[in-house]
């Protein structure tokens, strides 16, 4: 994964959305900490209100702890894709996890009984976040990477302090899976292993993460191929355990790794320049990945925790570890896109109004899913053809680029005998009424969803480090790399007009 940065360029991160160049955005780190106009700093380093203080809100450079919002505790689920329900686009949700099961930016389709992630020409591609933390868990994702040089996808863990822990798949290497980590944003270039196995565009596997308090295990098909122990994380100098510790999400997500204007480390990494004209797009339109299903089993949180309740996530101080994290019945709804953690019910009566007026305004861009035919025309829209609502879609200081990562195909090499349909294209069809309103906390319907989403700063990055080179072992589940040297480049795209897709 290259980039997990800024979310830490996460698991491919990417962005999407922008503002014109005068409304910069306000940038938050370590140094710069959110104003309390605009308190909640994303996992993107913007700061902002609304989505921004939900998932991804980063507690360390927020205006305050508590600016951000609650986050809903894990919760033992099994999820499949009949259809895409369980879906609700960024710029709808507003926290409540028991009507929505995956917040997403991009294109998201279901084919079959499959989510597909896809990346349509020319966009920055899709990402799929639970909506529900795991603090201490398994994770068992049945899915197929997308392919082709440039293409990347990723399945990862990711915290709202950048505890991250990664399965990336780079299209131009089929062969392998890469495997890594990191604690709180830090970039450590040494962290990859890869995994060899078989095709992993054309056959399903299951990724597996065993998130213990005392060991990471990845596996494929139920055969371990790497193991990491925490106290192999102790670094003497800060006293501290680089470990991934504190509460995560499960994301998804699709990107273009080898995006022309992306820095040549990362379009190196991604294994060469996208080809906008593969296989893929000339069949249906898109580059794309497939998950038939995710699973995810809860573990029990330290034994230290102060837990005063049983509904939501909280930290208590900025030092980001899992000693500062608390469990509370705090609730995780905002009231609108004005609210923020410390006033949960602002803008309540501004968002009923929105959601009325919803209705009969047109939701700018949506997708039809493989359940609907289409036989519209129309061109998959771009970045630059999006349109912001005029009064369905919360205002672009509310709603921040959210990463994520992954997915696969069907056995769609030339040749394959698979009789599966993939949605193509001109599936991807404008609708004026599909999308829910921004306060109704209503899931996606199967036939259609939203992917207009204003935002911030646009960017097309991925995951975080690589490797090259390095001695080979062996395992269960096939063939260890460890990483002679590791290359991480972020890399920040800015567009100049237009409205992206963020997450």
């Amino acid at each position: 994964m290259l980039g997990s940065v800024c979310s830490r360029v996460a698991a491919g991160v990417f962005a999407l959305a922008i503002l014109p160049a005068a409304l910069a955005a306000i940038t938050c780190d370590a140094d710069n900490l959110c104003p309390e106009s605009a308190p909640c700093c994303s996992q993107y380093g913007e700061c902002g209100i609304g989505a921004y203080c939900l998932g991804g809100c980063n507690p360390k450079f927020s205006y305050q702890v508590e600016s951000c919002a609650p986050q809903p505790i894990c919760v033992d689920n099994s999820y499949t894709f009949d259809n895409l329900d369980s879906l609700e686009s960024n710029t709808k949700y507003l926290g409540d996890s028991s009507q929505v099961g995956f917040v997403y930016t991009g294109y998201p389709l279901e084919s079959d009984g499959n989510l597909l992630a896809t990346m349509p020409n020319g966009s920055v591609g899709t990402v799929i976040a639970t909506s529900t933390y795991v603090w201490y868990g398994k994770v068992d994702v049945v899915m197929k990477s997308s392919r082709g040089q440039g293409v990347v996808t990723a399945f990862i863990l990711f915290s709202d302090v950048q505890d991250e822990i990664d399965w990336e798949f780079v299209g131009a290497d089929l062969g392998t899976v890469q495997t890594n980590y990191y604690y709180q944003g830090i970039l450590d270039w040494f962290n990859s292993q890869n995994i060899s196995l078989s095709d992993t565009f054309a056959n399903w596997h299951t990724y597996s993460v065993d998130w213990q308090q005392d060991y990471i295990q990845w596996s494929v098909d139920g055969q371990v191929g790497r193991t990491l122990y925490k106290n192999a994380t102790y670094n003497a100098t800060s006293g501290e355990y680089m470990f991934p510790q504190t509460p995560s999400r499960v994301q998804l997500s699709i990107w273009p790794g080898g995006l022309a204007s992306n820095a040549p480390g990362t379009i190196a990494w991604a294994g060469g320049e996208i080809n906008w004209n593969s296989e893929d797009i000339q069949e249906v339109g898109y580059d794309y990945a497939m998950i038939k299903s995710i699973d995810v089993q809860c573990y029990s949180p330290p034994s230290f925790v102060n837990q005063s309740g049983g509904k939501s996530y909280r930290y208590l101080n900025r030092n980001g570890t899992q000693e500062s994290v608390v469990i509370t019945d705090d609730d995780t709804v905002l009231a609108s896109f004005e609210a923020s953690g410390t006033d949960m019910n602002a803008g309540e009566s501004s968002s009923s109004s929105a959601a009325s007026s919803s209705s009969t305004t047109s939701a700018a861009s949506s997708i039809a899913s493989s359940s609907t035919t289409s036989s519209s025309s129309q061109s998959i829209p771009n970045a630059s053809e999006v349109e912001q609502s005029s009064s369905a879609e919360p205002s672009t200081s509310s709603v921040p680029s959210i990463p994520g990562g992954s997915g696969g195909g069907n056995d769609l090499e030339r040749g394959s005998s698979s009789s599966q349909s993939i949605p193509d294209a001109s599936e991807m069809s404008e609708s004026s009424s599909s999308s829910p309103s921004s306060s109704s906390g209503a899931s996606t319907s199967s036939s259609a969803s939203s992917v207009t989403s204003p935002a911030t700063t646009a960017t097309a990055t991925a995951g975080s480090g690589f490797s090259q080179g390095g001695s080979t072992t062996s395992t269960n589940a096939g063939t260890v790399v460890t990483p002679g040297f590791g290359l991480l480049v972020v890399s920040f795209i800015t567009f100049i007009s237009g409205f992206l897709f963020v997450i």
